[in-house]
């Protein structure tokens, strides 16, 4: 329940929060408090681990964060799930988050190019040729070369 009201925030809010922890209740057993951070919260950064191997290493995109403090708490009765406690602070407007994920539909042209042996593909500048697939299959998309190649 807690991360369908999360979603629904984000529709009518436009900040995403992101599951942190749940916490039962000290009176009952039956309640738990769930709370969310807002994903641009720069509190709540993870610092990056870079890999060993230089060569492997490869440039992320992220997205912007600011000192917004946002926080949801969604408290729940497991007894009366009918009623629902809100708590949102977020002490400073920033821009809305934009999903950047790729579509299941191009996650899946990359995955069934990434298998095809080399014979079927060549092999000049394989990441390339997948690119080109990725245009010419879906004209309209937002997906940028560098998510395409994080993904193969």
């Amino acid at each position: 329940i807690a991360k369908k009201i999360a979603a629904l925030v984000w529709g009518a809010t436009g900040y995403h929060f992101i599951y942190k922890k749940a916490t039962k209740s000290r009176t009952s057993d039956t309640v738990v408090t769930y709370t969310f951070y807002c994903a641009q919260n720069e509190k709540e950064v993870t610092k990056t681990r870079l890999v060993e191997d230089e060569h492997k290493r490869r440039a992320r995109m992220k997205m912007d964060c600011f000192p917004c403090a946002g926080l949801l708490h969604v408290t729940v009765d497991s007894e009366n799930q009918d009623t629902v406690r809100l708590w949102i602070a977020h002490h400073r407007a920033h821009c809305h988050y934009v999903d950047i994920s790729l579509s299941s539909e191009i996650t899946k042209v990359v995955e069934d190019m990434r298998n095809q042996p080399a014979s079927n593909t060549g092999t000049d500048n394989y990441a390339i040729q997948i690119w080109t697939r990725i245009l010419q299959d879906f004209p309209g998309t937002e997906a940028t070369q560098k998510q395409i190649y994080a993904l193969w």
